[in-house]
């Protein structure tokens, strides 16, 4: 199948890119004018072609709807301190590619939401996907309001339309220092303190490119939304793996609670689409590893 992949030389829009790649796809791939040339040589030869322009370019949005059979749409404008600019290059440009996709009858569009749609959680019903979405930033705003469109698509037009929503997604970056955890990793491995109560939910990119790969062109997921969530680990958790791993003395201060409050259910994207999401935190330690032998 011919695939559009919005952002495809970020950190998910390159693993998306090589994995789709791998399972037989043609990728089509959309990157900004600021990133030609020099930040797409490392998926180059996994490109069929590529579109310039980004998600404000209507001609751009165009041409890629034209030349594929699936989308998935993956890119995320940062427009930082300015809401109107957010929502013009994010909310509308993927109205946009939506609309554009399907008058080109494009047969699926692929969205990369994320569990930021949730944040208020209820305690009286299990964190699946009907679970109310209620964000606190204009990030999880923006996942949560293109959702409702993409069902109304399925639901008017046929079109097979999904959103997959990934927490933290942890992997080795295309660049390296951009990789999740690297700072903390790199104070690790000099031997500073580490004092710090942070922790999330994760999953590893591999498992999102895994899901993707399996929604592209199935009809079972067709309007369907699934919570793509591994596991939860503080910070210090890494940091405790990462000073085992390299003989630092760093000291690292114990700020670990009982865990997290809510567990996702993630049986949809098990059943469904066929990814475990078991790599827990051996599968963090694993990276940990791996991003320490590249530095």
């Amino acid at each position: 199948m011919r695939i559009g992949v919005t952002g495809c030389n970020g950190f998910i829009g390159t693993y998306l890119t090589r994995s789709l790649t791998r399972a037989g796809h043609q990728v089509v791939g959309l990157a900004r004018r600021s990133a030609v040339p020099q930040r797409v040589e490392h998926i180059r030869d996994h490109l069929a072609d590529l579109v310039v322009g980004d998600l404000e370019d209507d001609a751009a949005l165009k041409k890629l709807a034209d030349s594929v059979e699936c989308v998935v749409h993956n890119a995320l404008a940062r427009e930082r301190g300015d809401p109107l600019a957010h929502f013009r290059s994010n909310v509308l440009g993927s109205l946009h590619l939506l609309h554009f996709a399907q008058r080109a009858g494009v047969r699926q569009f692929i969205f990369i939401s994320s569990v930021a749609v949730y944040h208020t959680i209820l305690q009286d019903r299990k964190l699946d996907e009907n679970h109310p979405t209620w964000p606190k930033d204009l990030y999880g705003a923006y996942k949560a309001s293109i959702e409702p469109f993409l069902m109304a698509y399925h639901g008017q037009h046929g079109m097979n339309t999904v959103a997959l929503r990934p927490p933290a997604v942890y992997g080795v970056a295309p660049v390296l220092p951009q990789s999740h955890w690297y700072d903390l990793i790199c104070r690790v491995k000099r031997g500073e303190d580490i004092d710090t109560p942070v922790g999330g939910k994760i999953v590893h990119v591999h498992d999102v490119a895994a899901a993707v790969c399996a929604a592209v062109g199935n009809q079972a997921v067709a309007g369907r939304l699934f919570n793509v969530v591994d596991c939860y680990i503080y910070d210090e958790q890494v940091a405790v793996m990462a000073r085992e791993l390299t003989g630092s003395d760093s000291r690292i201060v114990d700020h670990r609670g009982p865990g997290p409050r809510n567990h996702f259910d993630v049986r949809a994207s098990r059943e469904m689409l066929g990814v475990p999401l078991n790599r827990g935190h051996d599968g963090v330690r694993e990276y940990v590893a791996e991003l320490l032998s590249r530095m």
